[in-house]
């Protein structure tokens, strides 16, 4: 099985994950905004669930954040890669407005991670010249460079200037996509759904502790998702309708595999005579389609 809900909220709850502080161009790392990455998984405003990749991932648009196909509890190298996620997490909650550049959110997770493992393992490295070898190692010297090895570093500020090498190698990396954008490019943050224009921020929530795992959930049946759909809210009722932009991305995140991907399908167009297909596209925004459409494809 992956890793769960429970090893996110244990690694945002590390000694040595919140005691590290530094500032990537204007990126400010502090242990106290990832506690409130913490707060909002165990609030239910951003989503962890278990994923089928070797790498974890956070997917802004959605709020959820996606954990590496590694059995639990995760270990040393598996709680870094998820701080690398809880980084870009931390970036949308503190970053509403989106200022904060592609590279530099990029650079300021992988600045992390790295800390993170020199923190918790003194003599990591990685050296080589192959381009990942390169870029990790080169990681790897200016966290030492910077004192962010150990407490001694807290506080410190890396300007742009001093990163440009390391985002000049960040975009010519192979197998990713980090190259496609310009320096300057935006949109890895827009603020968490739950403080979205249309949603309230008053409703009560459960909190959950860190070593919960997500039970079995039931698939969502046409019959719920007609009576969900079908609850009328009034246009000046922001708290209903995003109660029930909420509650639907949980259900379709968490269902099975085989129903996310039959709803995908049956969603991707209005569909006459499919009254479901109807009601989400009728019933929802052009905005709240588009969330949960993407919640589905997630999961493929």
């Amino acid at each position: 099985m992956p890793l769960t809900e429970g090893d996110v909220l244990d690694t945002l709850s590390d000694s040595v994950a919140l005691g590290i502080e530094f500032y990537v161009d204007k990126i400010h790392i502090k242990g106290e905004y990832l506690t409130t990455v913490r707060d909002h998984i165990r609030a239910g405003n951003i989503l962890v669930k278990g994923g089928t990749q070797d790498l974890a991932f956070y997917d802004q648009a959605t709020d959820i954040l996606l954990t590496q196909k590694k059995s639990p509890p995760a270990n040393d190298s598996d709680r870094a890669l998820l701080l690398h996620e809880c980084v870009h997490a931390m970036i949308d909650v503190y970053d509403p407005d989106g200022a904060v550049t592609r590279h530099m959110g990029e650079l300021a997770a992988y600045l992390t991670q790295t800390t993170y493992s020199v923190r918790r393992n003194p003599s990591s490295n990685r050296n080589g010249t192959a381009p990942w070898d390169k870029f990790w190692g080169d990681l790897y010297a200016t966290v030492r460079a910077n004192k962010l090895d150990t407490s001694a570093g807290n506080g410190v500020r890396i300007p742009s200037a001093t990163l440009e090498n390391l985002r000049r190698q960040l975009a010519a990396l192979p197998f990713v996509n980090y190259g496609k954008f310009a320096k300057e490019a935006t949109g890895v943050s827009d603020g968490l759904i739950r403080r979205n224009l249309f949603l309230s921020s008053d409703e009560p929530v459960s909190m959950r502790s860190s070593s919960v795992s997500h039970e079995a959930y039931v698939d969502p049946s046409d019959d719920y998702l007609i009576r969900t759909l079908m609850d009328a809210y009034a246009s000046t009722d922001v708290r209903g309708y995003g109660s029930r932009l909420r509650r639907l991305r949980r259900d379709f995140l968490y269902c099975s595999l085989s129903r996310a991907h039959e709803l995908q399908k049956r969603f991707s167009v209005r569909k006459r005579g499919d009254r479901l297909s109807e009601l989400f596209h009728d019933r929802l925004s052009h905005g709240g389609r588009a969330i949960l459409l993407r919640v589905l494809a997630l999961r493929s």
